[in-house]
Parts: structure tokens; sequence; C-alpha cells
């Protein structure tokens, strides 16, 4: 792939040393020129609006609005601000990422930082901490003021069980706040892996996914409404909780969030304490599980002719990888672990892409 010499290197714009409060108001750690990004015209239609490109970053690094502005500028163009909840909640302490190596399907060890960013693999567990109302009406806003032309933003949205109203009730209250703090496009996370069972797996129950689809797309009308969702038990099941989808009113699907892994350390303890055996696993390690699930979800669309855009994500740390999704059917490709680790990421793809164009230019003439 042909990346300019002088293209710089980045550490990580997330410090995983450091808390999710430390991150939110201190980050993002970033320090150096953003090289030119050039044009490569691979602008797209996303629910009416004009994109610059199919480059995205799903829910989870954009913490809040001077994340966002700084994605944007680094040539992602379609952001998502992290998940946010009706009331402000506090997330799990430190730690909350750690570099892991898979072991099996469902288990991985505490490892060493990787040498290579395709071996890249962290844990991933917060537990959906959000900031009080006030502060997401203003910051909402204000991250999407700092988008240009051709960006847009979708904002993240969790309900919270035992808040005085049904968890139904309060994945409303929470889109309803989203949409009063100017959200354009609203995504329903209906997968986190790293909270309790009701909240993290109800993607997999197509009873549930219409129940509450329908209940936050009427909310919310007519901002689209999207689904972000896990790895599924079966293509079965993902059919069936996709038309269950569209029937409510959802417009897109999101996928894959981060994967469940019991995580232990060098003594077989569960490496972020007793209250944590399982924890999401991201980077790397998920890459193909990510791929399928596109492959999968573009086919049973196609074959149902259901009315959804496809966002992919899961794996992405490299420019090549964004292609691998593409090309496997998500409408929009996403990188959250593979941005922290190198912000250039996106950038990286663009000049893949220019130079490519201007390759195939010359040996046509």
């Amino acid at each position: 792939m042909h990346i300019p010499d002088w293209f710089p290197d980045h550490p990580p714009i997330y410090d995983i040393e450091k808390t999710y409060l430390e991150n939110a108001s201190d980050g993002p750690y970033f320090n150096a020129k953003i090289p030119e990004r050039p044009k490569t015209d691979r602008c797209v239609d996303f629910f009416g609006c004009r994109l610059n490109s199919p480059l995205g970053i799903p829910a989870g690094p954009l913490l809040n609005a001077r994340w966002i502005a700084l994605a944007a500028k680094l040539g992602f163009d379609l952001l998502t601000y992290k998940t946010i909840r009706s009331f402000a909640h506090p997330g799990h302490q430190l730690p909350n990422m750690i570099y892991v190596k898979p072991s099996s399907e469902e288990s991985a060890f505490v490892s060493e930082e990787p040498n290579r960013l395709e071996d890249l693999m962290l844990t991933n567990s917060f537990g959906m901490p959000s900031r009080s109302p006030e502060f997401l009406l203003e910051d909402i806003d204000r991250a999407n003021r700092s988008l240009a032309p051709g960006q847009a933003m979708i904002v993240s949205i969790v309900g919270t069980p035992n808040q005085g109203v049904s968890f139904l009730q309060d994945f409303v209250r929470a889109a309803e706040l989203a949409k009063a703090a100017g959200a354009k496009f609203i995504e329903a996370n209906l997968s986190c892996p790293n909270v309790g069972k009701a909240e993290g797996q109800l993607y997999t129950n197509p009873d549930a996914v219409y129940e509450f689809a329908h209940a936050i797309a009427k909310a919310i009308h007519p901002i689209p409404l999207i689904l972000k969702t896990g790895v599924f038990p079966s293509a079965e099941n993902m059919r069936t909780a996709l038309e269950a989808a569209a029937r409510a009113g959802a417009k897109g699907i999101c996928g894959i969030n981060s994967v469940s892994y019991h995580v232990v350390d060098q003594n077989g303890k569960p490496a972020l304490g007793e209250h944590r055996p399982t924890s999401g696993v991201c980077g790397a390690g998920i890459r193909e599980k990510a791929v399928d699930f596109i492959r999968t979800a573009s086919s049973i669309i196609r074959k149902e002719k259901l009315d959804f855009e496809l966002l992919g994500c899961g794996g992405v740390v490299l420019a090549e990888h964004f292609d691998e999704l593409l090309s496997t059917g998500a409408k929009i490709a996403m990188s959250a672990t593979g941005m922290m680790w190198d912000p250039f990421l996106a950038l990286r793809h663009h000049w893949k892409q220019a130079h490519d164009k201007t390759k195939a230019h010359s040996l046509s003439l």
C-alpha cells in the first residue's frame, strides 16, 4: 500500500492507564500535524446525507465533542457519539482496557502490548458511563457544529433497567434526550457485552427487537433509527431479528459490537476482578467475525428485500481492512480500536485510494 514517506506515526490517543473521565476531560491525546486529505471521489448517500467517504467510527472512542472534532479532521466522515443514557451514570473502575491474546473462541489471557497493529487486541470494559443530560444537550450540539460539509454524526443511546420506569421506557427517554440535543441519526445499542444481560443481548430476541425498535422509532420520528448488534447465535436468528427490526421501523443495522470473552490473568483469575469475569474484546482478533456478520446480514437484507443501511465494524486496524467490509456488503466501514491506536488510519486509506486512482489513470493512457 502506498503511503507517503512523510506520513506520521503517533501513540494512541486514548490512555488506558487513565480513567474514562480523565480521558474525556483531558483527551484526546494528540499532538501531531494532520496530513493533507487527498480527494478520492468516494461520496456515499447516507439517509439523504452526502458523506465524503464511507469511513466512520462506531460508538465507543468518541467521548465528547472534542473527540468528535478531531476524528472529523482525521478523515472519518460518519462519527458516532459515545453511547449516552437518560441520566448521569458512572462507568467501571480501572482497568477498562487491557491487552489480551485469545486462548480459545471464548477466552483470552492478559498479554503485552503487541509490536504490530495487525495483532492488536484488548478488552473493552467501561460499563457505558454517561454524562448528565445538561452536559449532553450542550455537547452534542457542539459536536454537530464541529463537522465539515460531507460529514455527519450518529448519537448512540441505551436504556437502563430499574430507573423508576420500564427498561423500554428508559430507552425511549434516552432517545428523546438525543433528539432534543439535535441528533441527526440515532443508534440504539442492543448489544453491549459489558453490562447486565438484559441490556446486552436484546438483539437476539426478535420479539424484543420489534418492541424496542418500534417504540424508539416512533419517539424519534423522522430521525432514522439504527440498531447496534453483536454476533448472532445463528443465521436464522439474525434473519428473524432483522425482519422484526424492519417491521418495527428501524432503518439501519450496525455490527458487530465487541465480543464477550472470559479474560484471565497469569494465575487464571478474572483479569478485571471477580465481578467482571467476562468482558468485551475488540481489535484485530474479531475481524473475521465482523466480516462474516456483514456477509450474512447483507445476504439476508438482499434476499428478504429489507430496507436497511448496513454499517460494519469490528477488527479494522489497518487501512485495507475498510475495503474488506465494504466489498463484503457494508455501506459504511468503521474503526474504533484501530483509530485509537492509529489516528491516521482513515487518512492512510484516503491516500491509498488517491494513489490507486492516479496509477489506474496513468495505466489507461
